[in-house]
């Protein structure tokens, strides 16, 4: 049937060929041939794609051949799902193109803070203006849409800052800070500055738009990286995170650690984005920015309150696919549990109000659940974990600020 609708194919391109080469005789010669030339290229392509195509899906086919059950796989969420041939391609792809992601973050060890300060997903701002929880301090900032999602678009020369009701607000002595940074090619730069309590910066970390440099100052000191030798630079979203503890600072990008500083000589007491282009009219784009104050280790944490609260698991927006800079927090859960066996978990899934309640429980269990097959898939006797979801039924702060929703949707483990 492939061959014949391949053969079919062919011969209504020819058809529409010779029609073309009839209307191009009454053209110049050179002009006639330069028609075919084309025409003919355009005849082998799509031979070429159609046979590329047949021969991937027998290629998928003998894949499958050895499968135990090749009608039926697993989604994200651990339920069976039947597809046809096609979906079930485009997911073998997404499922190849993620297992490689997670695999890259298999030593990612960073963890954000527990108490969520400072969160702007950007949802219910109005495309062109000023975004409400940031503080102009010079040029133009304005939400910008990519793809249906806002963006915080950094436009010209400008200087921004998180915006807090109490004037004298100071960063923790333990913070965390993160956000998407989206690397288009175009020229120019960004930087995210952090200050002391006299406005002087005290560190800073640059990203170049020409996707060829990273750059960690602090203290009148330079670590200088070009992207071969420290992250994916390919265009696209990626995501930044940084952790100060006291007196030592990380910084990672994506799933690689950039930056390892043991002493900074200040601590930092306020941070502003920054951003230049060539133009007035250039754009840098951030997203799902969280700050949050640092706490006790998880297993101290475990041992004070007889659970683990976390923070650092995330889901794409309205599924179960868990976000592989997840993979920090799901590590440290790892080690606990290689390091006391004994250790039994209830995971427990909760979300914020946004939305459908009955949509948000189920959402709730299929998170839980693939957290569970996360730490089996890893190594972790599955009858040490249990998923449940609470949805929106057992809020630990208020739904009306961002903040709160943030602390709303959380994962956490319960001890057994």
């Amino acid at each position: 049937m492939k061959k014949q609708t391949l053969l079919i194919g062919l011969i209504l391109v020819f058809s529409v060929t010779v029609n073309a080469q009839s209307w191009v005789g009454k053209m110049g010669n050179r002009v006639k041939e330069k028609v075919v030339e084309k025409v003919e290229q355009r005849i082998e392509d799509k031979a070429d794609e159609a046979t590329d195509k047949a021969l991937d899906k027998t290629e998928e086919a003998v894949k499958k051949s050895g499968k135990k059950n090749p009608q039926s796989r697993n989604d994200e969420s651990g339920e069976m799902d039947e597809t046809n041939e096609a979906e079930n391609n485009t997911a073998s792809k997404t499922s190849s193109s993620q297992q490689k992601i997670n695999a890259s973050y298999a030593k990612y060890d960073f963890v954000p803070g527990n108490d969520v300060i400072f969160e702007d997903d950007l949802k219910g701002e109005q495309k062109g203006e000023f975004p409400s929880k940031w503080d102009l301090l010079e040029g133009n900032a304005e939400i910008a849409q990519i793809n249906n999602e806002n963006t915080l678009a950094l436009i010209g020369y400008t200087y921004i800052t998180p915006f807090f009701k109490d004037k004298s607000f100071k960063l923790p002595e333990e913070f965390t800070l993160e956000f998407d940074l989206l690397i288009d090619g175009l020229e120019g730069e960004t930087a995210v500055e952090f200050l002391n309590n006299s406005d002087e910066v005290i560190a800073n970390s640059t990203f170049w738009k020409d996707n060829t440099r990273f750059l960690f100052n602090w203290n009148n000191n330079t670590s200088e990286k070009t992207s071969e030798d420290t992250y994916d630079n390919s265009e696209g979203w990626h995501h930044y995170a940084l952790s100060f503890n006291k007196r030592a600072m990380k910084v990672y990008m994506d799933d690689k650690l950039v930056t390892n500083i043991p002493n900074m000589d200040e601590k930092p007491a306020k941070v502003k984005f920054f951003a230049r282009g060539p133009e007035d009219n250039s754009a840098f784009h951030i997203k799902n920015i969280r700050i949050a104050k640092g706490a006790m280790p998880l297993y101290d944490k475990l041992m004070t309150d007889g659970k683990i609260v976390t923070y650092g698991i995330t889901f794409d927006v309205g599924n179960a696919t868990i976000k592989p800079q997840s993979m920090g927090t799901i590590n440290e859960i790892f080690s606990i549990m290689q390091k006391y066996p004994e250790l039994k978990f209830s995971v427990e899934g909760h979300t914020d109000n946004t939305g459908n309640a009955a949509t948000n429980q189920t959402l709730s269990e299929t998170r839980a659940k693939a957290v569970c097959d996360k730490l089996q898939q890893m190594g972790i006797d599955s009858n040490r974990l249990s998923a449940k979801g609470y949805g929106i039924n057992k809020p630990i702060d208020n739904n009306d600020t961002a903040e709160g929703r943030a602390k709303n949707r959380r994962v956490e483990f319960v001890k057994q």
